[in-house]
This record gives C-alpha cells, sequence and structure tokens, in this order.
C-alpha cells in the first residue's frame, strides 16, 4: 500500500524526511537502472536500416565510438559509380553505390563497410558489379578498406 501526500502530511518532519529521502534513493535506483539496460541495448542508429544492419552498428562500429576509435560513421553515403546519359538515342540512368556504413577512424583509416544476408545478396544480380565498380573506382584509389560483412542462414 502506497502512502499518499495526505499521509505524507500527516507524519512527523523526521518521518517525512525519512520516508523522501528513501523515495528519492529509489527514484535514482531505477534512474540507474533504466541507463545501464539502454546502454546494454546498444543506441539506435540515427537512420534506420535493416535489422542485420542495426545488430552490426550495435555490436562493432558503436563500441569503437565509445572507445575513441571512431571519429564518425556515416550511413548510406551514396557513391557515384556512372553518370547519367545518353547513347545512340537511349537514355542511360546513372550507378550508384551505397554502402551501409562509411567509416572514418581517429589513425586516418578509411572503411566502407556493407552488410547483407546471403538470400539478399542472391537476389541483387548487379550487387557484385556495384561493388567491383566501387572497388575499383573509389576504395583503391583512396586507400580505403573495404569490408563486407555477409550473414549465413
Amino acid at each position: 500500500m502506497a502512502l499518499t501526500k495526505k499521509d505524507l502530511q500527516r507524519l512527523g518532519p523526521a518521518a517525512r524526511a525519512q520516508i523522501q529521502q528513501e523515495l528519492a534513493r529509489r527514484d535514482a535506483e531505477q534512474k540507474a537502472r533504466r541507463v545501464k539496460e539502454s546502454a546494454l541495448a546498444g543506441p539506435k542508429m540515427p537512420q534506420p536500416g535493416s535489422k542485420l544492419e542495426q545488430q552490426y552498428y550495435t555490436e562493432v562500429i558503436w563500441p569503437k565510438m565509445l572507445a575513441g576509435q571512431v571519429v564518425s560513421c556515416e550511413m548510406q553515403r551514396r557513391f557515384t559509380l556512372y553518370p547519367a546519359g545518353e547513347y545512340c538515342g537511349i537514355r542511360l540512368s546513372a550507378a550508384h553505390y551505397t554502402p551501409d556504413f562509411f567509416v572514418t577512424y581517429a589513425n586516418g583509416l578509411v572503411e566502407a563497410i556493407e552488410v547483407k544476408h546471403t538470400v539478399i545478396r542472391r537476389l541483387q544480380r548487379d550487387y557484385i558489379y556495384r561493388r567491383r565498380l566501387f572497388i575499383e573506382l573509389y576504395a583503391r584509389p583512396n586507400g580505403w578498406k573495404f569490408t563486407e560483412y555477409i550473414q549465413e542462414e
């Protein structure tokens, strides 16, 4: 049975202070427990992605950010592989590649990270070509690292 404000007012000043102190202690414990639970659950990505991306961000990137190893993490940065054009009256759309994470480390290393499930990778037939073009046009010339995390079934 909880105490109401009327019940607290009926008590003497010493008992009232003791109860208020105990209630403040319990509130502080609950707040600390909520903060700890949310920290263990990991942060939510600024831009929501797939569950697999969220898991990778929480388990791999976020701890490195907390340790000061990661300076910045950009999500879904788009790179143009070929600009739009026209050839013999045929309109050619632009070709792009978008890695899931574009991470800059404190030591200057830049890493493009692609997170995929094997099923999705099989469905996206042009992925291997876009990945190759990205590596040859951007990653290799700039000295960037390219990491591909593929989750098996």
